[in-house]
């Protein structure tokens, strides 16, 4: 494997160290989204009835979900737990097949990782001019390895398990 000591490598086999041009032909796509994520009550409420029966639709059987609950400000906090042995490529592509079921025609994902998770934080909407009015969901899907048996705090038995 190539060094990657190098900070201005992009990937493992970089030579280059800069791109072939900008992406200003699609960044209006990402203002626009923006713009409606910043209107005052453009989040649609009840993301659990809206949301969770479409992220219970089998898009993937790589992803096992955990549970489903509504955050402060209307956010869905998703958790599922990936297969043994998945790679972080593996669970994005599972995640991102999960998102699909949720998601409207604008949307963003910012993946993160946390000790041994994988956060993808999302931000879905409908335009204006569309089918509805422009509304929004906000996502954050929370990917955990496999656990043993037992070993997952027990829910509450104060929220639904998804």
């Amino acid at each position: 494997m190539a060094d990657t000591a190098d900070p201005r490598r992009r990937w493992d086999t970089d030579e280059r160290f800069t791109g072939v041009n900008d992406a200003r032909e699609f960044a209006a796509a990402a203002d626009e989204l923006v713009r409606l994520a910043r209107l005052p009550g453009w989040v649609a409420e009840d993301p659990d009835v809206h949301m969770v029966p479409h992220l219970r639709e089998p898009a993937t059987e790589e992803l096992r979900l955990l549970e489903a609950t509504t955050g402060d400000h209307g956010v869905l906090n998703v958790a599922a737990e990936h297969v043994p042995g998945a790679s972080r490529r593996d669970i994005r592509k599972q995640a991102w097949a999960l998102i699909g079921t949720v998601a409207e025609t604008l949307a963003s994902v910012r993946e993160h990782a946390s000790d041994d998770q994988v956060v993808f934080d999302v931000v879905t909407g409908v335009p204006d001019g569309g089918h509805f009015a422009t509304h929004g969901h906000t996502l954050r899907l929370t990917v955990y390895p496999p656990q043993t048996a037992g070993s997952r705090e027990p829910n509450d038995g104060s929220r639904e398990p998804a």
